[in-house]
């Protein structure tokens, strides 16, 4: 950033003292600026090709936008499919009888999680994972889902 700022003011005190002894550079120095660069037929020219660059990557990015929601729509119905919501509830009522037969029991309380997390049961899930941090701190599947530090 400093180096930068150095080079900045160089080029400010080179276009300075130029305009200051040297006028007529000035003169050229415009002309080109005039001719090469803010020529307005180049300048539209250049707007035009850009603006349909921009069209065209809106386009293909809203074309893969769509394309990818339909996508997980049809993954989403196919889960919903294959996993009947009764038979979750079914192995929820197992996991919590083997909890409380053993309340630490990480794999089971990790299985209730993935469970929850299937139906959409954030908070539930969410409550799971702080449980299973309280019994295994170190937990790495835990610590990944909150994004702790490991």
């Amino acid at each position: 950033m400093l180096l930068s700022i150095y080079f900045l003011s160089l080029i400010f005190l080179v276009l300075g003292w130029t305009y200051y002894y040297k006028s007529a550079r000035v003169h050229k120095l415009n002309d080109f600026f005039r001719k090469k660069i803010f020529n307005d037929r180049y300048m539209l020219l250049k707007r035009k090709k850009i603006a349909v660059v921009f069209f065209l990557a809106a386009c293909l990015l809203f074309t893969t936008g769509f394309i990818r929601s339909q996508d997980e729509k049809k993954k989403k119905s196919i889960q919903i499919e294959f996993t009947d919501q009764g038979i979750l509830f079914d192995v929820i009522s197992l996991y919590y009888k083997r909890l409380a037969e053993q309340p630490e029991d990480i794999l089971t309380l990790t299985k209730l999680a993935h469970v929850y997390k299937t139906l959409g049961e954030k908070n539930r899930e969410r409550m799971t994972w702080e449980k299973i941090l309280v019994f295994d701190p170190e937990n790495k599947a835990a610590k990944e889902r909150f994004n702790v530090e490991l």
